[in-house]
């Protein structure tokens, strides 16, 4: 169905957030494969060696038309691709959760995608060519116990996407999101995929059609695709790469 000639993206560059993380790590490479040359943005400054280059950064403190200065004058150019991936979440009952918890989480995973996406998208407008991809979640269409702040923050991320999509789009920027599931990253183990709640409430049930977890390079694979040029038109999309799971109830 799509194209698999992806040798006019040899000379694109795109900026990762959260770059050393699971997903984010794999989106660097999967980017790379491809062609890309890739700058990647995490708060650790754990380098995994994909990377072309690697900026330490607190994405909530930070002065973003700074940060893309810095991420633009690492590269030589200006970013054709915006990957925001980074996120944190707090697993607290809602009547447990206090102001300073709902902040940072909405801070993250909202406010810091929505200001870097302004902050590269105007540059992209100025060259009439963009393509931005948020990695938001499943929790965005369906609300979990414990989770509420990271519940708001994704659903927020979505509809962002499609505000940004609808007025970007014209203007050759497309903005999507892609929304996981379970992913096997280190927030979510081999182990902890292996207690009931998964295996019983999940896999058993036949709650979640393919009956496993994902692995980080099967979200990639998505993000890498509408971030290339092969994209011409989907735009203003939420992908859910969720093995089926909102396909039941």
């Amino acid at each position: 169905m799509f194209c698999s000639d992806y040798s006019n993206l040899a000379s694109d560059v795109a900026l990762v957030t959260g770059s050393s993380g699971g997903i984010g790590s794999a989106i660097v490479t999967e980017l790379k494969g491809l062609g890309m040359t890739v700058v990647g943005v995490d708060n650790t400054g754990t380098e995994l060696g994909a990377e072309d280059h690697l900026i330490t950064a607190d994405l909530v403190a930070a002065d973003m038309d700074e940060l893309v200065d810095e991420a633009e004058a690492a590269c030589g150019k200006p970013f054709d691709v915006l990957v925001n991936c980074a996120g944190v979440s707090v697993d607290t009952p809602a009547e447990d959760l206090r102001r300073p918890e709902i902040e940072r989480v909405l801070a993250v995973n909202l406010v810091a995608p929505i200001e870097l996406s302004i902050a590269v998208g105007r540059r992209m407008l100025e060259h009439g060519y963009g393509r931005i991809v948020n990695i938001t979640s499943i929790h965005g269409r369906a609300g979990a116990i414990g989770c509420l702040p990271y519940d708001a923050s994704k659903a927020g991320l979505d509809n962002a996407t499609r505000t940004m999509a609808a007025e970007w789009s014209r203007r050759g920027v497309l903005v999507n999101a892609v929304a996981p599931g379970f992913v096997r990253t280190a927030m979510c183990t081999d182990e902890r995929l292996a207690q009931p709640w998964f295996t019983d409430g999940y896999v058993s049930s036949g709650r979640l059609p393919l009956g496993r977890a994902a692995t980080p390079d099967e979200i990639a694979r998505p993000v890498a695709w509408l971030a290339s040029r092969q994209n011409t038109y989907i735009t203003g999309q939420v992908v859910y790469a969720d093995g089926g799971l909102y396909s039941t109830f």
